[in-house]
């Protein structure tokens, strides 16, 4: 009787150790630091920037929806935190924020994954460049 509950312990032990190693989180690599982000090619701004174009923009620019400006340079540090996956993830299925929604895809229905990616790249391309040219009209 001794062994079968010992035998049965070690099962229970070996399951829920699985299970805490199944379960350990990935830590989210900001944007700005990521790889990905560093190692953008001219292609992949390209793609991005045409997705802003017809998509991004228009809340972006001009903070329709509640959505947040370019220009917010603490939001947009504080964003790149949370890394591409979830920054994808939200872009992809929409999400509702403090301020307003951002709906899936951003209204670009008919963009691929992979487009969609490049327009998150993109945007915080976007918003490092307006909030240096706007740093530089401030000190000059």
């Amino acid at each position: 009787m001794n062994e079968k509950i010992r035998n049965v312990c070690f099962y229970i032990l070996i399951i829920v150790l699985m299970s805490l190693i199944g379960c350990e989180k990935k830590q989210a690599v900001n944007i700005y630091e990521s790889e990905e982000y560093k190692t953008l090619t001219r292609k992949d701004i390209t793609v991005g920037e045409s997705i802003w174009a017809i998509a991004c923009f228009r809340c972006h620019m001009y903070g329709t929806n509640g959505a947040v400006l370019l220009e917010e340079k603490e939001y947009w540090d504080n964003t790149a935190s949370k890394g591409i996956d979830e920054l994808f993830k939200s872009v992809w299925e929409g999400k509702q924020g403090d301020n307003g929604a951002m709906p899936a895809k951003g209204f670009c229905n008919l963009c691929s994954e992979e487009e969609i990616r490049r327009s998150v790249f993109y945007i915080f391309h976007l918003a490092k460049k307006v909030q240096a040219a706007n740093e530089s009209k401030s000190s000059g």
